[in-house]
């Protein structure tokens, strides 16, 4: 998954316009009956019908293309409505009014619950979808799959690594990359102690990044079930990043340069940046945005707080379905080919995207694919078991985009070394909790 995909955010105002939303929109849409068979799919995709698709992938009319070649009675109409919080309010604007509202959604999962809890995507379970299940990476199907009804069909996934610079680490006798985070930290003291103008890694606190990074330590910072929602961002695995960071920004080991701005590509280049922690989906941006140090990157696991391996998923996206569509079981066809076949996996990947069906993760030309510009690295195989190494249980709010929006009104602090970063954490969940009750959910704070 493309960077740009799910990073850049419409401002506060605009967030908050599009979560006020949340609870009002669609009003009784939860409740409106939902019927359907795996047959009708493919009688609704043999009878035809028109779709309208809001998506922002570069390999959607590519897809939608090759889908009416097998289907030429369907026509699918290709919006793209922007990314981020921008095309969410979009969205959800439309679903509001109830006027041209698509009846495919393009949905990252940080997102997905804050259009199924008020009731405003289609259960696909009862197309069969949930026979799926097994076809799908863990971590991808549990973000779709809530109570046993299914609200979108896995696009890609973005298991989280870490890209490192081998040339740079061997330039200060590092021969091997951390693989827990206090070595992670002494080689950032390290660095520091040489050369002041190289940096362990970049971080500017950006919300999705902070998210993850709170899922992979093992936080378990937001429980949700319908409406009410639990928040605890002091737990175990919340102090354990809080702990780490402290000493990163506190000993200056990380820039904070803006993320993918004009600095932190040269500091990729230059190699004044010795590793990123990111997910899959950076390949692309560093071989075709980082070319001065190809050859240099390599790629490797997540650190760890324990060494025992330990990943989350940074991105990714799922197709889901309006609730109201006039075109259900069509629509739901149109998903399954999208996301479920062979020619439209391969169309995405071919144009970036990382695959979330296990078939295509375990393809042996896949796994062994060598690439030059990491040396020559078989990097899909650290993916790959990245995405097996992510932790269960993490879920996100049901106002997840306008919490990563805030990030910086607490958390920011923190990476400006004014405050510590647990309180920085117990002020975000202040702002979470007082938030969530004024949206109408039932929000409790740990």
């Amino acid at each position: 998954m493309k960077h740009s995909r799910m990073t850049k955010f419409a401002t506060v105002a605009t967030v908050a316009a599009f979560a006020t939303t949340l609870l009002s929109a669609c009003g009784g849409s939860s409740s409106t009956t939902q019927s359907g068979h795996a047959n009708d799919v493919e009688q609704a995709l043999e009878k035809g019908g028109d779709l309208v698709y809001w998506t922002w992938t570069s390999s959607a009319d590519t897809q939608v293309k090759a889908f009416e070649k097998h289907y030429p009675k369907v026509h699918v109409k290709v919006v793209n409505p922007g990314s981020g919080a921008a095309a969410y309010t979009k969205m959800m604007n439309a679903i509001k009014s109830g006027s041209n509202v698509p009846d495919i959604m393009q949905i990252e999962y940080q997102a997905l619950s804050q259009f199924y809890t008020p009731g405003n995507l289609l259960d696909l379970a009862p197309y069969g979808f949930a026979s799926l299940k097994n076809q799908y990476a863990a971590s991808a199907w549990s973000s779709v799959s809530v109570g046993g009804k299914v609200y979108g069909l896995p696009q890609d996934t973005g298991p989280m690594v870490l890209y490192y610079n081998k040339k740079v680490f061997d330039s200060f006798g590092i021969s091997e990359p951390p693989k827990t985070w206090d070595e992670f930290v002494k080689d950032g003291e390290i660095m520091q102690q040489k050369d002041p103008t190289v940096h362990i890694t970049s971080d500017s606190g950006q919300g999705n990044l902070v998210a993850s990074l709170l899922w992979q330590a093992g936080s378990h910072a937001f429980k949700v079930s319908g409406s009410n929602v639990t928040i605890n961002l002091s737990d175990p695995g919340a102090q354990r990043w809080a702990a780490v960071w402290d000493k990163l920004i506190g000993e200056h080991l990380i820039t904070t340069v803006a993320n993918q701005g004009t600095e932190w590509y040269q500091a990729a280049n230059k190699g004044k940046m010795a590793s990123i922690i990111s997910a899959s989906w950076l390949r692309n941006t560093l071989q075709t945005s980082v070319k001065e140090s190809a050859g240099d990157w390599r790629v490797a696991p997540m650190p760890t707080y324990d060494g025992k391996p330990a990943s989350a998923n940074y991105g990714g996206s799922s197709q889901a379905v309006y609730a109201k569509t006039k075109n259900p079981a069509l629509a739901a066809g149109f998903v399954k080919w999208l996301n479920n076949s062979r020619e439209s996996i391969e169309l995405a990947t071919a144009s970036g995207g990382f695959p979330s069906t296990v078939k295509d993760l375990n393809a042996q030309d896949f796994l062994e694919e060598k690439a030059d510009y990491f040396g020559g690295q078989q990097v899909n195989k650290v993916f790959n078991q990245s995405s097996k190494d992510i932790r269960s249980g993490w879920q996100f709010l049901p106002y997840q985009v306008y919490a990563n929006s805030i990030v910086n009104d607490s958390i920011g602090k923190a990476y400006e070394g004014s405050v510590r970063f647990e309180d920085a954490l117990k002020t975000f969940q202040k702002d979470l909790v007082k938030y969530g009750n004024e949206q109408g959910y039932t929000v409790k704070g740990l």
